[in-house]
């Protein structure tokens, strides 16, 4: 991958999260690409950044932002607890067809510890977080079920990690540690501009690592 012709496209860039990835994108000279509905004042202000707006099913503005990215990175999910059926899963495997088509290999999305992993061992407080989710936010749990699935039955040939984290703080920065829940490492909080540096520094490796896999990461 040559540097001049690195671009990350995100999903989700007006979010909090969203807007410390593309800031340190930005800081590490990545050209940085964004779609979404709206876009914020100090994103449409950026001449660094290419924009484009759209809905998650419009496919032929999506073809066209995707095009020629070399990575993409997702922090798109429910906003609350009690949303019905999101889009999400059906999006994602919309990118899927696209990232293929327009041979794009590498994405990295945002999940939760609601999505279990096999190396996953027993943690009292994420189970107990876990379930409150699932009875007081069930159908928010479904969705983050259902695009962990997407990924599962869909991603398949492409270089796809879903990274998962507990709550989302806006502490920091801080080390970050990789691990799986009940390992005696990873904790249930990560710093939002952690996040935002993990990332960016997934995205930069020219052989990508935790290719279809769930690590979890937390702030320290």
């Amino acid at each position: 991958m040559e540097e001049e012709t690195k671009s990350i496209l995100v999903f989700g860039a007006s979010s909090p999260t969203g807007q410390l990835i593309v800031e340190e994108a930005l800081r590490n000279s990545w050209k940085v690409k964004i779609y979404g509905r709206r876009t914020l004042a100090q994103h449409a202000s950026n001449p660094a950044i290419t924009i484009s707006e759209g809905t998650l099913d419009d496919i032929a503005k999506l073809r066209q932002i995707i095009r020629g990215t070399t990575v993409i990175v997702s922090v798109l999910g429910p906003s609350g607890t009690r949303v019905k059926n999101t889009p999400f899963p059906t999006f994602y495997r919309r990118v899927f067809e696209l990232m293929r088509e327009e041979n794009v290999n590498r994405i990295l999305a945002l999940s939760t510890f609601s999505v279990s992993h096999p190396s996953d061992r027993f943690s009292f407080v994420n189970t107990l977080l876990v379930g409150m989710l699932w009875l007081f936010g069930n159908s928010a749990w479904r969705n983050l079920i259902a695009v962990a699935q997407a990924f599962d039955a869909h991603a398949e040939g492409l270089e796809w990690t879903l990274f998962r984290v507990g709550f989302l703080k806006n502490d920091g920065p801080g080390k970050v540690v990789q691990g799986f829940v009940g390992d005696g490492k990873l904790g249930i909080g990560v710093n939002r501009v952690d996040v935002a540096r993990w990332v960016v520094e997934q995205a930069r490796m020219h052989k990508a690592e935790n290719v279809g896999d769930k690590p979890g990461i937390s702030s320290m």
